[in-house]
């Protein structure tokens, strides 16, 4: 009797403990499952790598929407963004361009009269862009044109202009008499940026 009380207890503490293992492996969700349930997590450096993708695409998309492909001169309302069309003269227009009529003064070159919701783009030539900003910084800068310039050694440097005149340009807000000559003004204003041209050929 004492045997098969000692044969019966094991077997039901065996039993016990394969239930007890059947249930947690009931209980557990699979590697799949689990692998499903997380989700996906962007690093930051993946954010940002998107983020450029997606400016470059837009970039990308105004370019082949922009009835031209560069434009030297561009006719633009004051709005923001701006209406725009580009009065250039060419051979022949972009594939974009829906109006590409014969130019007035010249009947062999083409003009593209689309309208343009947008900035015009870039220039076509470096050299219209080039005559555009000097003639820019010529309408900024305190005077005309400088002889005697005293600048600092920065890039771009502080300018300013000892030139004796006459007259000073319109732009300059410190026009006063040369210590030396009262009969002669000199612009006492600074300049950020190269001083520009002289006035004469060998500065004297």
């Amino acid at each position: 009797m004492k045997t098969m009380k000692r044969c019966i207890i094991p077997s039901i503490l065996l039993m016990l403990s394969l239930e007890a293992v059947l249930l947690v492996a009931a209980g557990r969700p699979s590697t799949a499952t689990g692998a499903d349930d997380v989700g996906t997590i962007l690093l930051p450096s993946q954010g940002k790598g998107e983020a450029g993708v997606v400016a470059a695409a837009k970039k990308k998309g105004e370019e082949e929407e922009r009835p031209w492909k560069c434009c030297d001169f561009a006719l633009c309302t004051r709005s923001f963004p701006p209406l725009c069309r580009c009065m250039d003269k060419v051979e022949q227009c972009a594939a974009t361009c829906e109006k590409c009529e014969p130019a007035t003064s010249d009947s062999s070159r083409r003009v593209c009269n689309d309208w343009y919701h947008g900035f015009p783009g870039p220039m076509c030539t470096e050299a219209v862009a080039t005559a555009k900003k000097e003639k820019a910084e010529e309408e900024e800068r305190p005077w005309k044109c400088c002889d005697l310039a005293l600048c600092t050694r920065s890039f771009p440097p502080m300018c300013r202009c000892l030139d004796k005149v006459e007259q000073c340009a319109a732009n300059c807000k410190s026009c006063d008499p040369a210590a030396s000559d009262s009969s002669r003004r000199v612009c006492n204003d600074w300049y950020h940026g190269f001083p520009g041209a002289k006035c004469t050929a060998d500065g004297n």
